[in-house]
């Protein structure tokens, strides 16, 4: 069964509580959020009390993608903020510390997620993989952070059969997601090749929303760009 979840960064951030409680009650599986430090990635992203805040006015699960070039003093900044259930740690920032990582994610309750960039080999998840460290594997089919950028569904469609290969039966192969180069065409053939979890933004659930139009008009667009995706996945 396929999760989807919604990516903050591309919400309506003016009506942030109302776009929020909207997306869980239309049955969004999490909200994803990007913490970005301005080194990992070329953009500022999201700080620890807008989580909190979240959690405050919403039982939706955060989904935190530490998009950061210390993944551990992040981990230190947002562990007791909010309702954290998956934690997406990059391989290309964690080398030598993923263990430490992946302890610290577990020990707040949540799911450590591997994240491996357009470039990045598959050898790097390898053992972890295989020792059942990790709860699930994304892939980044942008490069994170980069703004007017091509897309490359295509890229890892090729590769999937591989990943499938090397994640076996472990558990992180209950949780193959992508980020980026989801749209409304690459969705099918994505999930019949084996990605069960999407990140969701501007190319398919927030696809032709105007935030200038109402909050109405919005939600209608929303919706049914929301049922639109999860059909294309059955």
């Amino acid at each position: 069964m396929p999760t989807f979840f919604a990516s903050l960064i591309t919400m309506d951030h003016i009506n942030f509580e109302k776009n929020i409680i909207f997306l869980e009650n239309l049955g969004i599986d999490a909200l994803h959020v990007d913490v970005m430090d301005g080194r990992f990635v070329p953009r500022y992203g999201i700080y620890p009390e807008i989580i909190e805040r979240i959690s405050q006015v919403s039982n939706i699960a955060i989904d935190l993608d530490l998009l950061v070039h210390d993944p551990l003093f992040a981990l230190d900044q947002f562990k007791n903020k909010g309702n954290i259930k998956f934690v997406r740690f990059h391989m290309e920032s964690s080398i030598g510390n993923e263990l430490r990582i992946i302890d610290k994610i577990h020990e707040i309750g949540a799911k450590a997620i591997a994240s491996l960039n357009l470039s990045s080999s598959f050898s790097s998840i390898e053992r972890l993989a295989r020792n059942e460290e990790i709860d699930g594997v994304m892939l980044m089919g942008i490069h994170p952070g980069v703004l007017e950028q091509e897309h490359r569904p295509q890229n890892i469609l090729n590769d999937l059969s591989s990943l499938r290969d090397l994640l076996g039966s472990s558990k992180a192969s209950e949780m193959i997601g992508l980020d980026g180069a989801v749209s409304f065409e690459s969705i099918n053939p994505l999930a019949r090749e084996g990605i069960n979890n999407f990140i969701c933004g501007s190319s398919s659930i927030f696809k032709g929303v105007n935030f200038n139009d109402t909050f109405t008009e919005n939600k209608k667009l929303i919706s049914r760009n929301f049922k639109k995706i999860k059909k294309l996945c059955f």
